[in-house]
């Protein structure tokens, strides 16, 4: 594995580190020594910044902060477009934010399955940020659909679909799997089906 570049702050390199190594094979798989090793560090410089592998964890999922990132990138939809062309931008955009952290979302996604006791309370309050969030974008750009919570809960269904997809036919190029997203969202909710 390839070094992360060293940020001028120990403690950021240390989080780079630990999400590279952790997206790849798991927290559980990979002991503090052998992060410190990576690192370029002892096991004691880590322990210093992180009381705990868990609290560790906790730090390296929450500093993405992906949900607010995605606040920031809101883009503003003109009503003109079709309702469905509007929906298909929001997956759009959303799914390429989620592409852009797939690291973490990996990380997130498999202490999340397993367990982890400090994945389980970021994983939630993460859901409980992007839910009101996505639902309050749907409703300002697109206040055609009935029922935007139902249309969010559906659009966290098709992206979590798209990233096992992703994970499991790596092949499959990510623009193709956004494109058969939004499409699934579009039929779903406008029964619009665009062409290829």
């Amino acid at each position: 594995m390839a070094a992360a570049p060293v940020r001028p702050n120990q403690r950021e390199h240390i989080l780079d580190v630990a999400l590279a190594l952790w997206s790849a094979h798991g927290s559980a798989k990979t002991s503090m020594r052998e992060l410190a090793r990576q690192c370029g560090l002892n096991v004691a410089a880590i322990y210093h910044y992180f009381e705990s592998k868990d609290a560790l964890l906790a730090a390296v999922i929450d500093e993405r902060r992906y949900e607010a990132r995605l606040a920031d990138e809101i883009p503003e939809l003109p009503l003109d477009l079709p309702a469905g062309e509007r929906l298909a931008r929001i997956y759009g955009t959303v799914w390429t934010g989620a592409m852009a952290e797939e690291e973490v979302w990996r990380l997130l996604l498999v202490e999340g399955l397993a367990g982890t006791s400090a994945a389980v309370p970021v994983g939630r309050q993460l859901l409980e940020v992007f839910g009101p969030g996505l639902t309050a974008w749907l409703q300002a750009s697109v206040p055609e659909v009935d029922e935007p919570e139902a249309v969010v809960d559906l659009m966290v269904g098709q992206l979590f679909l798209g990233f096992i997809t992703h994970i499991f036919r790596p092949e499959v190029p990510t623009d193709e799997l956004e494109r058969r997203g939004a499409a699934t969202l579009r039929a779903a909710i406008f029964g619009d089906v665009p062409s290829p």
